[in-house]
């Protein structure tokens, strides 16, 4: 519960950082899609465990998106970290697509400045009887393109955090 309530927490903090002076006066909130979360997910791909810890928080509103996602990954025993800002959200009901751009990275080899990621989310409640959110890895992809046209990832019960979307 406790590390709910901090993963809560943390979302909404990077949110508010993500998206201040984002919507004007007269926008309507109503009409914003909001997603955040904290997502620690662990993939086996073949032999190797990959763990994926990531935070992100976005706003769309009238066509115009505001956010950034943090991304720590371990693989092989390499502590990957990159940093970047979304650039795009789908959101269709509890599910969301999310594309973004890095802009900062230790892994310029594998994952250098420039590269856009997507990844997706869902949203399963907060109800001691709600299954748990699930997210997908980050991929390298076409962040527009997948915001627009594509499916939801394959996505994998979260280990520890949350997701948000509201529509």
């Amino acid at each position: 519960m406790r590390l709910t309530t901090f993963a809560t927490m943390v979302s909404a903090v990077f949110l508010l950082a993500a998206t201040s002076g984002f919507a004007a006066p007269e926008d309507d909130p109503a009409e914003s899609q909001i997603v955040t979360g904290h997502v620690d997910i662990a993939s086996q791909v073949g032999d190797v465990l990959i763990v994926d810890t990531y935070s992100f928080g976005a706003i769309s509103h009238d066509g115009r998106v505001k956010g950034q996602f943090e991304l720590r990954a371990r693989f092989l025993n390499v502590l990957i970290r990159a940093h970047g800002f979304v650039e795009c959200v789908s959101v269709t009901g509890n599910r969301a697509r999310i594309g973004g751009k890095v802009t900062q990275s230790n892994f310029p080899e594998g994952l250098p400045e420039g590269t856009e990621l997507t990844w997706s989310v869902t949203d399963n409640g907060e109800g001691e009887k709600d299954p748990p959110d699930t997210a997908s890895m980050l991929f390298g992809n076409d962040a527009a393109a997948y915001c627009a046209l594509g499916l939801p990832f394959p996505e994998s019960p979260l280990r520890r955090g949350n997701v948000q979307v509201r529509p």
